[in-house]
């Protein structure tokens, strides 16, 4: 596959970590940077927290060089707000490009006319005019992450990408459902195809992105310029390794045992723990850690022995008689 740029940055092969609220904090993009992850993004941060100086957005964007080149999402509901936001931003180190969450359809962030809002067709004039503003004081490459549009009756995918490509946009992430969709159904894929088509710019597929096949599979729908991986990598950060190499060789890596797993939650807690402390690293593991051995016959068991852990000690118990388990089998 053709390697990625963003404006002068060279990504290399086109694979990306989607941002995730309450999920891809340092601790988790260390491990899928790990796994040779090209492109990771942070969290979405607030404007208006980075404008008043929030300690713990600020906290969220803790990095280190094993992440470069790294993304910052940030999120907010007007042209002004957003600017504070870059200005911030713009004094910070630690990141080389800045990501405009278009696309998140949560409730507690839409009703603030943050992220999938935007995207409502009486305020594309506003969006033009918000990330061009952006573009203008931002010194990083702006790239931005959307969806197909607020409602099925209102898919305008083709209209906002062409709209923030005018606004000096270099990259744009689409999400191949709508807003009203929020993470069901089946994504729509063939409207990526379309904007594709539409720009100059790349555009990077979205949604449902499970395995190489389905990587393989979008590709080929949409024409799009790489993937953008986002609940597919959680529990299973070595589908990061896996469609690195196929998209470098052509060739398919064997997949990741239970040995591996073991491996890989247990370094995702001590990260956690490093960044926040064992009593933060055990409740976010609590949910966290089922991810790992949501396809195993037991996983309902496994997920109830997580939920209820109390402590590092009991976490590294439970995966020792996870691993005791399937070898006595």
């Amino acid at each position: 596959m053709k390697d990625l740029f963003i404006k002068n940055i060279k990504i290399g092969i086109p694979v990306i970590l989607a941002p995730m609220a309450g999920i891809t904090n340092f601790a988790y993009r260390k491990l899928l940077k790990e796994q040779g992850c090209p492109l990771v993004v942070t969290e979405m941060v607030s404007d208006f927290a980075l404008h008043y100086g929030n300690k713990e957005t600020i906290n969220m964007l803790k990095s280190d060089d094993i992440e470069k080149p790294l993304s910052v999402q940030l999120f907010g509901g007007t042209k002004e707000s957003l600017l504070l936001g870059v200005n911030v931003l713009n004094n910070l180190d630690g990141f080389e490009i800045l990501d405009i969450n278009l696309g998140c359809p949560v409730n507690k962030v839409v009703k603030e006319g943050s992220g999938s809002c935007w995207l409502k067709n009486e305020r594309q004039d506003e969006l033009y005019e918000a990330i061009k503003a952006v573009v203008e004081v931002s010194k990083y490459p702006v790239t931005c992450k959307i969806r197909l549009g607020w409602d099925e009756e209102t898919i305008n995918v083709i209209n906002t990408c062409k709209l923030l490509e005018k606004a000096g946009v270099s990259l744009i992430a689409i999400h191949a459902r709508t807003r009203s969709m929020m993470y069901s159904g089946t994504p729509k894929y063939e409207y990526i195809k379309l904007a594709k088509e539409a720009v100059n710019i790349p555009v990077i597929a979205n949604g449902d992105i499970n395995s190489v096949d389905d990587a393989i599979k979008v590709l080929e729908l949409t024409n799009a310029d790489g993937v953008m991986i986002g609940r597919g990598a959680l529990g299973n950060p070595f589908l990061i390794k896996e469609l690195v190499h196929y998209f470098e060789t052509g060739e398919r890596l064997p997949s990741s045992t239970l040995k591996d797993k073991i491996i890989f939650v247990k370094r995702h807690f001590e990260y956690l723990k490093e960044l926040k402390g064992e009593f933060k690293a055990v409740a976010e593991m609590r949910g966290l850690s089922p991810h790992y051995f949501k396809h195993f016959e037991n996983s309902k068991k496994i997920r109830m022995m997580f939920t209820t852990m109390k402590s590092e000690q009991d976490f590294l118990n439970i995966c020792e008689e996870i691993m005791n388990s399937f070898q006595n089998n």
